[in-house]
């Protein structure tokens, strides 16, 4: 663990910058003891089986996979369904209904989005999201921490650690220097690897901060940053979808300290969108279940959200998620979670939204425009099934070749 081990006064520094990234990984911050071992034969081989998976594991998976494709197909046909809606519908409407339910199908389609309290909100999530570390650092301070409540100080160096993390939340607070703080994230996300593949996989989404404060500008201090340009747009959804996404696969990896969370918070296991994922399968295997139908919920979102498909919808549900477990599941100690939150509202607001399937969609809207239904309805359903695909089953099934229970035995 990070806490055991020693660091050099400057990665303490740097790593109290990059404090914000490592919230992310909850399950490693709250009580994740495990109460019951699990049926650990269920993340294995079954030979004789499709794909040599268990069944309820290849269920759990054709679920999800039947999910992303469901949404990759809207996505590359949206732009028909928008004008059926808009040639059947908003024609024989008039007046605010017709522009609430235009400005509506902007939203879900991640158009750009004319409004002036869209746009007001939009310059408010970018201000939380940019000064969201320091509220992290400041709670750390005020509960003789470093970092994070998980990473108590000793008596000897706590006085000077809480002032130290005050002062780095002033400046992240008053943008000060941003483009160094920037790097100085960068630098603490690579020297974190020393400490193991899984810590750096954790801290991944603190690189999407790092990106803004990286391309601001040195005289932060004397400008409202109240907006983000496309390329920033761009890669702070991108870094946001791929943590997801990483996040995902290491929770599926490892099943024990995810398993463990459910032990201790029930609750949990009540999501609407895990027990979707983990419908008709076995209850004598519903803890498995619920471990790869959590991994994968975040697999599904980390995705769309990396390639652009209906960004805003997917973000919607992050905040959501995020601030249940702060305020109902997990309490005030995971606080943090506003980081998180902050960005996904970061990226929720933005009106610069593009989609990393360009390609696709341009020749879909090619022929569409000649009336070639079939060569439409093929080239939209092909890559979102071969997309789905590639997404879900290679990796689960190479997971079942690795046997992690006395890795991962808590």
């Amino acid at each position: 663990m990070i806490e055991k081990r020693r660091a050099p006064p400057w990665l303490v520094a740097a790593l109290i910058l990059g404090a914000s990234g490592l919230v992310w990984a909850h399950e490693r911050f709250i009580k994740h003891n495990l109460k019951h071992p699990l049926h650990y034969e269920f993340f294995g081989r079954w030979p004789g089986k499709p794909l040599g998976m268990h069944p309820d594991m290849l269920r759990v998976g054709f679920q999800v996979f039947g999910i992303l494709f469901l949404f990759l197909f809207l996505w590359f046909s949206r732009h028909e369904l928008v004008e059926l809606i808009q040639h059947n519908v908003l024609t024989r409407i008039g007046g605010k209904p017709q522009k609430w339910i235009h400005q509506l199908a902007c939203f879900i389609t991640d158009r750009p989005v004319n409004s002036k309290g869209f746009g007001t909100l939009g310059e408010w999530a970018v201000i939380m999201f940019m000064r969201s570390p320091a509220l992290v650092l400041m709670f750390s301070a005020t509960s003789d921490a470093l970092v994070m409540p998980s990473y108590p100080l000793g008596t000897l160096e706590a006085s000077f650690f809480k002032y130290a993390q005050v002062v780095l939340a002033i400046l992240i607070l008053t943008q000060t220097a941003l483009p160094l703080c920037g790097a100085m994230i960068i630098g603490t996300w690579l020297y974190l690897i020393k400490w193991g593949w899984m810590v750096s996989v954790d801290a991944l989404p603190v690189l999407t901060v790092a990106v803004l404060y990286v391309t601001s500008p040195w005289q932060s201090h004397k400008l409202a940053i109240t907006s983000t340009n496309a390329a920033q747009a761009r890669w702070v959804r991108i870094i946001l979808g791929f943590g997801f996404f990483c996040l995902g696969w290491l929770k599926v990896w490892n099943y024990n300290l995810t398993a463990g969370v459910s032990d201790n918070w029930p609750s949990v296991m009540e999501d609407p969108m895990i027990k979707l994922f983990a419908s008709g399968t076995s209850p004598m295997f519903s803890r498995e279940d619920w471990v790869l139908s959590f991994g994968l919920a975040e697999v599904l979102t980390g995705f769309l959200v990396m390639f652009g498909v209906f960004v805003r919808l997917w973000t919607t549900i992050m905040i959501f998620v995020f601030t249940k477990l702060m305020l109902g599941n997990f309490g005030f100690s995971e606080i943090p979670h506003i980081y998180p939150i902050g960005a996904c509202l970061c990226v929720l607001f933005s009106n610069k939204h593009k989609s990393e399937f360009s390609l696709v969609e341009d020749k879909v809207e090619h022929w569409r425009r000649e009336g070639k239904n079939f060569k439409r309805l093929m080239y939209v359903g092909v890559p979102a099934f071969v997309i789905a695909v590639l997404v879900i089953f290679p990796m689960l099934w190479l997971f079942t070749f690795h046997d992690r229970s006395l890795i991962f035995n808590n």
